[in-house]
């Protein structure tokens, strides 16, 4: 390249320099593929805050039929008096051993029903109750109670046939797997006297349930 001989001239050589390298990065920048999406020239930090999610609901699996919403009524306490309010546990407790003292035959009928529809203990007073009283209902539904899988409830069924003499059910009994429920069902026979029929229950047993009885009947003897 030949330089003027100007005052200054080396300045005018580099701003020709520049000049020409500018045209040169225009006419490349022109004719370069484009690409797509803004040019980053700066990175924040950001704060991103949970976003709650909708989530469709699966389609429904085929019914066959439709479905029951099932309700655990306690209106037996209406058997007494059809404007029976709501009562509470301590005050269907009272009226339940009331009609056990009671007992009359009107009285099975409504135990039936709390024993039915009552849980715990009071199930298990209406059982108590139930073996204090007279009608038709009281055996069967004592049996139902005996079948039960809890052991309270068991218990106070094998009582009540105790007080009873139920022997059919005292006889199971005294096969029960609970050892407090086998000890009531071998007193209750002995009771009825029918140590015959507890004799034969305990023959060829040598668990330790019958062990325990043979242990407790001469107590019982003395």
């Amino acid at each position: 390249m030949v330089a003027v001989a100007l005052p200054h001239g080396q300045f005018l050589v580099i701003g020709l320099f520049f000049l020409i390298l500018g045209l040169i990065l225009i006419g490349v920048a022109r004719f370069w593929p484009s690409v797509g999406g803004p040019v980053v020239t700066s990175v924040a930090m950001a704060v991103v805050a949970p976003v709650a999610r909708t989530i469709a609901p699966e389609p429904a699996a085929e019914q066959t039929g439709a479905v029951a919403a099932l309700t655990h009524r306690l209106d037996w306490p209406t058997l007494i008096d059809p404007d029976a309010g709501y009562l509470d546990e301590g005050e269907r407790r009272r009226i339940i051993d009331g009609l056990g003292l009671v007992g009359e035959p009107w009285c099975t009928e409504i135990l039936v029903k709390a024993f039915e529809q009552e849980d715990d203990e009071l199930r298990v007073a209406a059982i108590e109750s139930l073996a204090q009283s007279q009608g038709d209902a009281v055996s069967p539904t004592l049996e139902r109670a005996y079948a039960s899988h809890v052991i309270a409830e068991r218990y106070a069924a094998i009582d009540g046939a105790s007080r009873r003499s139920d022997v059919p059910l005292l006889e199971r009994g005294v096969r029960d797997t609970d050892a407090t429920v086998a000890l009531a069902a071998a007193y209750g026979l002995y009771r009825a006297g029918r140590r015959d029929l507890l004799t034969g229950a305990l023959e060829d047993r040598d668990d330790a349930r019958a062990a325990e009885i043979r242990r407790i009947l001469p107590m019982l003897e003395a």
